[in-house]
């Protein structure tokens, strides 16, 4: 199992030997043709890294429109629910198939300071449907397991390049913790259907 940094640019994994497909996260048929690209294969791993924050989202709630909320909930839900569900039958070929959402810090009720009201509660929902997948597949794919992990406030295009956490730091332990999920070597305790840190630590929903 091999897992390439983020920084890689699609081009650059191609050259490296990975299959790449173009998926629209608000386009169901996209994502589930996107799925049978792995017909004959199993699939280890389905990460779910996608989001939309939007820069204007930290005002009060009532400043924000129901479009503000539903296009939130259709890239930062609805498009994981939808990539868990069509490769779960690939998924449940693997030994031990992972599902790891990429959350946030802002997911958290109990940290919650206000503002950025799309953002949380679509990240919040994510969580949710973490735990839903993790407690489902226990009974319909037993092999399958979900997390939700909060990558860190690094730089990225979705934070316009601002950042307090260091993206090498955040990126390595990352990766770490998905290899290692659920696997005897696994040095953290991280609980199937659970929500933590970049580092491991369990965070608070």
């Amino acid at each position: 199992m091999t897992l390439y940094a983020i920084s890689l640019t699609i081009g650059q994994l191609q050259r490296r030997g990975v299959l790449t497909t173009e998926v629209d996260f608000i386009d169901e048929a996209s994502i589930n043709n996107a799925s049978k690209i792995f017909d004959n294969e199993d699939v280890d791993i389905l990460i779910n890294s996608a989001g939309i924050y939007n820069m204007w989202d930290d005002k009060a709630f009532n400043e924000l429109s129901a479009d503000d909320i539903l296009n939130h909930f259709k890239v930062n839900t609805l498009g994981p629910f939808l990539s868990s569900k069509y490769f779960l039958p690939y998924l449940s070929r693997s030994a031990q198939g992972k599902i790891i959402n990429i959350s946030s810090d802002f997911a958290s009720i109990a940290d919650n300071i206000g503002g950025n009201a799309c953002y949380r509660i679509s990240k919040c929902a994510l969580n949710q449907l973490t735990k839903n997948i993790a407690m489902d597949c226990q009974k319909t794919a037993p092999n399958v397991i979900a997390l939700a992990i909060h990558p860190g406030y690094v730089p990225t295009k979705m934070t316009n390049y601002v950042g307090e956490d260091d993206m090498d730091v955040c990126m390595s332990s990352l990766v770490n913790i998905i290899e290692t999920f659920g696997t005897p070597e696994a040095s953290l305790n991280l609980p199937n259907g659970g929500y933590v840190r970049w580092n491991g630590d369990i965070m608070d929903y």
